[in-house]
């Protein structure tokens, strides 16, 4: 799904904070040509914000807003439909109706997100911004709304009779979650709990038994509790403890499909494969452990290092980089348009 959020700075509501905002929004413009106005133009952006300013008297106090629309990591669509699923936003959505508005598509990290700069006066009525918290609920579910109608994996949208999130749709390449603030740590790369995700996920592909998956979540690191209990245990090299029935969707981590995962490996894979996989196995610990110790080189010792996470979102950027390559050099083809 996409997340929808305003960016806070206190201290850069001034007119020179307000074109950086603009610059930033529009810094990749030149790369990926996704950049876009509403009721303003690119070029000139910036003096028609000031100019709108000065029409209605109103070059005090909040002078921008600066506000994100980010997707998944590893999203399969193209830029070109973000984008324009946050133009749409924009224009479907009655808070922005009169407003100056800069779009900007990133495409530099692992998560394709949407930059807005938002003047904060409104160059039709003259009123300044102003966004409650019933203002950004409608934001969000229109956001889901775009999400839904391309098809675009929503983790959450809804929320049960307690007021909880729950769960929407499902993916097999992420770990789902009931709670926006865990999907953030997710995507900063801070979620001790995604790390876990990606060791069990790991470690059931190459296993073959209940004992191997135990020692080959030992060797990254992880105790695994698995006894005449009804849940496993997990305990990360940081202490922390989780169950699987805490790894989202909980279904895919019960004993009995983790060991029918087992049992299926067993089925599809040669002695041979089976040695194969081993050696993939320990060659994927080698990786995560010499990540690790490049993590601890450069930061700082109050950091979290999530080898697992990191080695997940270099591949899904490098798949991004290809993806996007592949596509300024391909050609029109005029046959399929015809």
């Amino acid at each position: 799904m996409a997340v929808f959020k305003i960016i806070k700075f206190k201290n850069s509501q001034t007119r020179s904070g307000m074109k950086n905002c603009i610059d930033y929004v529009k810094k990749m413009e030149d790369e990926n040509h996704l950049v876009s106005t509403i009721n303003c133009s690119s070029d000139s952006a910036y003096e028609e914000f000031l100019l709108t300013k000065n029409m209605y008297h109103k070059e005090n106090g909040r002078l921008y807003i600066h506000a994100e629309q980010s997707f998944p990591p590893g999203i399969s669509c193209d830029p070109q439909l973000l984008h324009d699923i946050g133009r749409r936003l924009i224009e479907e959505t009655d808070i922005f109706k009169g407003f100056q508005v800069v779009i900007g598509t990133h495409t530099d990290c692992d998560h394709v997100h949407n930059h807005f700069c938002i003047n904060s006066v409104n160059a039709e009525t003259g009123a300044k911004w102003h966004i409650s918290k019933a203002d950004l609920e409608d934001i969000k579910i229109k956001s889901l709304e775009l999400c839904r109608e391309e098809n675009i994996a929503i983790w959450w949208d809804k929320k049960n009779s307690a007021g909880k999130e729950v769960l929407h749709e499902q993916s097999d390449d992420k770990l789902h979650t009931v709670k926006q603030g865990e999907y953030e740590k997710q995507k900063q790369g801070q979620s001790w709990k995604f790390e876990l995700f990606l060791a069990v996920k790991e470690c059931t592909k190459h296993s073959f038994s209940q004992e191997e998956f135990i020692s080959n979540m030992g060797k990254l690191g992880y105790e695994t509790q698995w006894d005449q209990h009804k849940h496993i245990t997990f305990t990360t090299p940081e202490g922390k403890k989780c169950r699987n029935n805490k790894l989202y969707p909980p279904e895919r981590f019960t004993k009995e499909n983790l060991l029918k995962q087992f049992e299926n490996n067993c089925e599809r894979r040669s002695e041979r494969t089976r040695r194969i996989h081993q050696k993939e196995m320990d060659d994927f610990v080698k990786n995560a452990s010499t990540v690790l110790t490049a993590l601890k080189t450069g930061k700082s010792n109050g950091s979290n290092y999530y080898p697992l996470t990191h080695m997940k979102k270099k591949l899904e950027g490098e798949a991004l980089r290809e993806k996007m390559k592949q596509k300024e050099n391909s050609s029109y083809d005029w046959e399929q348009e015809m």
